[in-house]
């Protein structure tokens, strides 16, 4: 019996100290994960384009902020506040597939390396598919896809880091 109370006092300050760190973080402008709102803590010089840069951390170089809602960041399955990215859905090489999202839902992230999506997907067509969710045929893609609130030059960045995936 005393064991289980010592447990439960070590849990009752474990969670006290957690409650705390969290928000020590969000006071710290850090309120979207540990990252902050500058968004990388890769460091300077980690990634070698913009592209690339925004493809795997939804941060820009240029200090643009790039937003999104919807998709599987609205749903609460991005772990602690976790900065959702292209990344998160389609992999480290634009590959996508399919994935599990929480206990239930399962996602099919579209393969978006531009080789693969140029038959269907033109520069246009593909920022229709990224700020609104629009297929090349017109249709709304799933609720799955996030709508991101990207600029004109950082989405022409995406662009160009695409076409480097094979």
């Amino acid at each position: 019996m005393k064991k289980v109370f010592v447990a439960a006092i070590l849990v009752i300050i474990l969670s006290i100290a957690f409650n705390y760190l969290l928000k020590a973080n969000a006071q710290m402008g850090m309120g979207q994960g540990m990252m902050g709102n500058s968004g990388t803590a890769w460091g300077t010089g980690a990634f070698h384009s913009n592209g690339e840069r925004i493809y795997f951390t939804a941060t820009s170089e240029r200090g643009t902020e790039i937003t999104h809602t919807g998709g599987p960041g609205s749903s609460g399955w991005m772990m602690m506040g976790g900065r959702l990215a292209c990344v998160s859905c389609h992999g480290p090489y634009g590959l996508g597939g399919k994935h599990r999202m929480g206990m239930t839902k399962v996602m099919d992230a579209k393969d978006i390396r531009w080789s693969v999506l140029q038959p269907e997907f033109d520069a246009e067509k593909f920022r229709l598919a990224v700020v609104k969710g629009q297929d090349p045929d017109g249709t709304q893609m799933e609720p799955d896809m996030p709508l991101w609130n990207i600029g004109s030059e950082d989405l022409a960045d995406l662009i160009a880091f695409l076409k480097t995936l094979h």
